[in-house]
């Protein structure tokens, strides 16, 4: 009563104000931001300059979580407004009583005479008005009539047409009901609005607390992240898209990304932007570079480039060992991971040649060569094993295990197969001790576009993977980020043993404090076998951006996209930079905007 009072003298006072002669026509706040005008129409409404489309929402899905809804807001320019009415419990508890014996009654019908049809979907009734009454019963819960209104704005028509497609399409894939407010578009729009008044009663449904709480928004539709680099805006809202892939496995699974778009897309930057802004933020990246589009890059920034040209000693040792920190804490060198490492090598270089790899007998003698070269050195799974007065040791090379294996009965197939990976060979760019060294420099290159044909190149990414794998990626553990970017990935899944390695590094990285970045033009070809859509399943973050007209399908069916992310993908929104960003359970359009101080360093411009 006192409430009502207080309204009514404000009430009182404020039509005093308004027959003051003084006050009657000044500007008021009203005035600021109201629309020139209205105009009602079928299923939308025009706002002054802007456009509007208010939907009623009339089915929930069974079951919902916290924040099923945030998606719409993905959109841009969209509000949702709940009204929620409680229903008095007397009123509930005795509706819930007779509804759960009348579901009682039919399910002993039912089953007394055979029909066992729809018996599950009573006992669901059943459990359902039961477990609500006790919680209503017991006041841990309580019933309430809510209406859900989603309003969707646009500055123009079409505008307006896209965004209302794309909040279609989500609220379609969380199997939630919505209707257009036809020919009640105005009463829509004030239901929408804060005034706390429902002008459209007739989508009333009952929800428990924990639905109306769950129809809330709980994210921001701007960003992927609170903090993190800054990748670009989001291309509905304009607001600005942040990436954190390091912020730890409560905000996000793991550290990987996976980029494709055609050629011209905006890939190749795009992958150079999030390198230079994660490199501020103390990130090491270290490109495998088929097409040495990355060597101006890491020479601008003062990171060193290797070069790999057929023959030429690289100065990387793929037999190198480093100790791995396990799960427990403690550390310890894995050689039989570095075994499998050299009969992946050896057996893909089979496969090249003869169509066919090593026999079961030639693994098992190559196994031993490797196994009994570092026995000789004294290495074991001791870390300290790898020391001797404080100095390293050599560690074996393909030489080594190439000598060993002549001098065995049944090896010397394998060891006359090796001779191209030897010092002096075709493929001998890693038959040495490692001489190259990590610097300090944020960024290091390998440039791969000196191995002319096939197989030179896939063995230089897996012995570069290997030595990364030992030199770069366990270093520092978890505690110093760094990244491996590989660059046109879908090279190397031609070769089954190249791919797992790549699987095997998104896997394990993890661990590390290790992201891998992978980037492919060729979305269908990498995501047509099964290592290549381990890879992608293995990746928290997913950047989609321009693909070719055959491609677009296949890349919504794929990540499960809305229909409207085709237009983004492909067609007249189409353009370099622009893509579809999924990252912690979120999906929306981003554009990526370097800098224009940072276009200096990010486009792309192949290096010698």
């Amino acid at each position: 009563m006192c409430m009502r009072m207080r309204f009514l003298q404000r009430r009182r006072k404020q039509e005093s104000v308004e027959k003051d002669p003084l006050t009657r026509h000044v500007l008021r706040v009203q005035n600021l931001f109201s629309p020139s005008g209205l105009i009602d129409e079928f299923d939308c409404l025009a706002l002054g300059d802007r456009w509007c489309k208010v939907y009623g929402v009339l089915g929930l899905p069974r079951e919902v979580t916290v924040g099923f809804l945030d998606e719409i807001f993905f959109a841009g320019d969209v509000d949702l407004s709940i009204h929620l009415e409680p229903v008095p419990d007397g009123e509930v508890l005795k509706n819930l009583t007779r509804r759960e014996t009348q579901a009682r009654a039919q399910y002993d019908l039912d089953r007394k005479a055979g029909s066992i049809y729809r018996l599950p979907e009573l006992e669901a009734q059943i459990r359902d008005y039961r477990s609500l009454r006790e919680a209503v019963q017991f006041g841990q819960d309580r019933l309430f009539h809510g209406t859900l209104f989603i309003a969707v704005h646009g500055h123009t028509k079409d505008e307006l047409r896209r965004r209302c497609d794309l909040v279609e399409s989500v609220l379609a894939r969380r199997g939630v009901l919505a209707h257009p407010l036809v020919l009640r578009q105005a009463a829509g729009l004030k239901s929408v609005l804060p005034f706390a008044s429902n002008r459209v009663e007739d989508f009333a449904r009952n929800m428990t607390t924990g639905v109306g709480a769950c129809c809330l928004p709980v994210t921001a539709s701007g960003s992927g992240h609170t903090k993190g680099i800054m990748l670009g805006f989001n291309y509905f809202t304009g607001s600005p898209v942040l990436l954190d892939r390091f912020a730890g496995e409560k905000i996000i699974p793991n550290q990987h990304l996976f980029i494709s778009g055609e050629s011209g897309s905006g890939k190749s930057v795009s992958k150079r932007h999030i390198a230079l802004l994660e490199g501020y933020r103390g990130v090491r990246t270290a490109f495998v570079d088929p097409e040495n589009e990355y060597i101006r890059f890491t020479e601008a920034l003062g990171g060193p480039v290797v070069r790999l040209k057929p023959g030429v000693f690289s100065g990387m040792n793929p037999l190198e060992l480093e100790p791995e920190q396990q799960e427990d804490g403690t550390w310890r060198v894995n050689v039989l991971d570095k075994v499998a490492d050299v009969r992946g090598l050896v057996g893909a270089v089979f496969r090249y040649f003869s169509g066919d790899g090593l026999t079961a007998r030639e693994a098992a003698l190559l196994e031993e060569a490797v196994l009994e070269e570092y026995r000789a050195r004294g290495v074991t799974h001791d870390p300290g094993s790898l020391y001797e007065g404080g100095i390293k040791k050599p560690m074996p090379t393909l030489s080594d295990i190439q000598k060993r294996l002549a001098a065995k009965p049944g090896g010397e197939r394998v060891a006359d197969g090796m001779k191209p990976l030897l010092s002096g060979g075709s493929l001998g760019m890693f038959d040495g001790q490692t001489t190259l060294t990590l610097k300090e420099a944020p960024y290091i290159c390998f440039a791969l576009k000196g191995l002319g044909d096939d197989l030179a190149r896939f063995v230089g990414v897996y012995a570069v993977l290997s030595w990364l794998w030992q030199m770069f990626a366990q270093r520092g553990g978890r505690e110093v980020p760094k990244c491996v970017a590989v660059d046109e990935a879908w090279m190397f899944l031609r070769h089954p043993d190249a791919a797992l390695y790549l699987e095997t590094l998104a896997r394990r990285g993890r661990k590390h404090g290790c992201a891998l970045t992978i980037a492919t033009q060729r979305f269908e070809e990498f995501a047509s076998r099964e290592a290549g859509r381990a890879v992608i399943e293995s990746c928290a973050t997913i950047l989609v951006l321009r693909q070719e007209e055959h491609a677009v399908k296949a890349v919504i069916e794929y990540f499960h996209l809305s229909e409207g992310c085709r237009k983004i993908l492909s067609g007249e929104h189409a353009r370099p930079g622009l893509g579809i960003l999924r990252v912690s359970g979120q999906t929306f359009a981003v554009q990526v905007t370097p800098a224009p101080f940072e276009w200096e360093y990010v486009e792309t411009k192949v290096g010698g």
